[in-house]
């Protein structure tokens, strides 16, 4: 990258160097941190002002201008380029049998996955639209999640329909002025960490080790595998229910499942997992339409007591769950100094992340005689075993795993207890 091309560099978020870390030390194929979406698009559909549209959100945010040096300096950097051009192609399937079109798109999917992302080069996204039918197309966009989380994904969107819409019109969009991620990270160096070490110490005090599942073992298989569960309508109303009464959020209810589900596979009555906060509640301007990464992922601990009543373990929970608000913005690496765990060993070998963040595009944004719809979302954590959890408008699990630890068999069964 040339130096004139440079506008801005400036240091990474705690999750950006977390990401980063395991990025780097990755050597197999899962591509940690690496997000496919696809959609699906009918009806009319005008290319070149999509790719446009893409282009000025690319030019608009400098997060999506920025590349990530970590050799021959002090600590990593991002550097935010002035112009970064958005990897953007075209593959023509018209004509092609039904069969033949839908193993052309499976490859290319692979095949984009394979290719990653190198992240010294921006952009670290790329879009790809694939014909399949005179107003049918498949719309894939790859991009690293060092740059983006859920909400700004949501942002994006938002922002990319209203730029589109008004190159089709001929007019620009109206949008408010972008607030760039710098601004979160000189917040992140503002803040005192007096007091964090105590509440750290204290938390994590008696914990020796991580949580073993006792189920995972070398399998000789490659890959990362998923199960998808969906509670039923019933379900999810009593669980609603519960939380309501109970004066919990589902999160804690999730959460509260999780502890409980690894104390019996550990043996253990005190578990602890990792899971990942919004990070947008701090006391910075425009924070909750800014694009970046703000989320972070910090230790949950469950000390699970058979003679307590369940609401009030979990109200528990979740206010331990408030405590830890005041220290969202640490780095995860910081909070394992302080830790009893030896050297070398992860705090935890799972994660939870529940995708609780505000649907901020309407049925309204996309224009008149097309439609939308998301068919796939790929990504990869850099943990053995990821569950996602989501409460809109429906309850759904996604449970993702190593399947060079876990075996297909053990996940089913695993699946069946936690639904159990």
């Amino acid at each position: 990258m040339s130096k004139p091309n440079v506008e801005d560099v400036y240091g990474l978020s705690p999750l950006q160097f977390g990401m980063l870390f395991h990025s780097l030390e990755d050597t197999s194929d899962t591509r940690p941190y690496m997000v496919q979406m696809t959609e699906e698009v009918s009806g009319q559909f005008d290319e070149d002002c999509f790719r446009d549209a893409w282009q000025q959100l690319i030019n608009r945010h400098s997060i999506l201008r920025s590349a990530f040096v970590w050799e021959g300096v002090s600590e990593p950097v991002q550097v935010v380029q002035r112009t970064a051009e958005l990897p953007f192609s075209i593959k023509n399937l018209l004509g092609q049998a039904p069969q033949v079109q839908e193993e052309r798109l499976q490859q290319f999917l692979a095949d984009d996955w394979e290719r990653g992302f190198d992240l010294a080069k921006a952009p670290l996204v790329r879009v790809t639209i694939l014909r399949m039918a005179a107003q049918r197309r498949i719309v894939v966009w790859s991009f690293h999640h060092i740059l983006l989380d859920g909400w700004s994904i949501q942002i994006l969107q938002q922002e990319l329909s209203a730029i589109y819409q008004g190159l089709l019109a001929g007019r620009p969009a109206q949008l408010p002025p972008a607030t760039p991620y710098r601004r979160y990270v000189e917040w992140l160096n503002s803040q005192q960490p007096a007091g964090s070490k105590e509440f750290w110490t204290g938390y994590l005090a008696g914990v020796t080790e991580p949580t073993d599942l006792h189920v995972d073992r070398a399998t000789g298989e490659s890959g990362v595998g998923e199960i998808e569960v969906r509670a039923d309508a019933q379900l999810f109303a009593q669980a609603s229910a519960y939380a309501r009464g109970s004066r919990i959020t589902m999160n804690t209810l999730v959460q509260g499942l999780w502890a409980i589900l690894l104390s019996r596979y550990s043996g253990n009555d005190d578990v602890m997992f990792g899971s990942t906060i919004s990070g947008r509640s701090i006391s910075l301007p425009n924070v909750e339409s800014m694009m970046g990464l703000f989320i972070n992922t910090l230790p949950v601990r469950g000390r699970i007591d058979g003679d307590r009543k369940v609401s009030d373990w979990l109200q528990e929970l979740q206010d331990e769950q408030l405590d830890m608000r005041h220290w969202e913005y640490c780095h995860l690496v910081d909070v394992r100094e302080h830790s009893q765990i030896p050297r070398g060993e992860p705090l935890f070998r799972s994660i939870l992340v529940f995708e609780n963040y505000p649907v901020m595009q309407a049925a309204s944004d996309i224009p008149d005689g097309m439609t939308s719809r998301l068919v796939n979302c790929v990504e990869r954590t850099g943990y053995p075993l990821t569950l996602v959890a989501s409460a809109g408008s429906a309850l759904e699990f996604r449970f993702v795993y190593d399947r060079a630890l876990f075996d297909d068999t053990t996940m089913e069964r695993l699946v069946g207890h936690f639904q159990t």
